[in-house]
């Protein structure tokens, strides 16, 4: 069979590697690929190679689905304190956010922490302190 080769392949490369970053699913469905090479012959630094992933990174799925079967090659919350506000909360706010204040009643021109903050209280009902509230503008930059 005749090798084939893709016009614009970092472009196509590039769009791949975006999907699966951008999807719990697919990052799932990627893990458990890179355990089934291996569970088919390949060592982990072939399947790491194939996939350009660290071979420590597919040791450490492939240990991870011999202990709890697929569902370790799940995302699970890797610590520290659960966000206030739900993934459609958060993402009702970055669309509040790319608007000017004034289109959601306010008289400033643009966010800052204190009016987010006031913001966030009055249409969530979620305290926020303006600290944060100035992290998540500038993560919206």
């Amino acid at each position: 069979m005749r090798k084939l080769s893709l016009s614009h392949a970092e472009d196509i490369r590039e769009l791949i590697e975006d999907a699966l970053r951008g999807s719990d699913e697919q990052r799932f469905l990627h893990r458990l690929h890179c355990v089934l090479l291996v569970s088919r012959g390949r060592s982990c630094g072939e399947a790491a190679e194939l996939f350009d992933e660290d071979p420590r990174t597919i040791q450490r799925w492939v240990h991870a689905f011999e202990r709890r079967g697929a569902d370790g090659l799940r995302d699970h919350h890797a610590g520290g304190r659960h966000p206030r506000l739900s993934r459609a909360q958060a993402r009702r706010l970055e669309d509040d956010l790319r608007a000017p204040p004034t289109a959601a009643g306010y008289r400033a021109t643009s966010w800052d922490g204190r009016l987010l903050a006031g913001h966030v209280k009055n249409v969530y009902g979620i305290t926020l302190g303006v600290r944060q509230c100035q992290r998540i503008i500038a993560r919206m930059r």
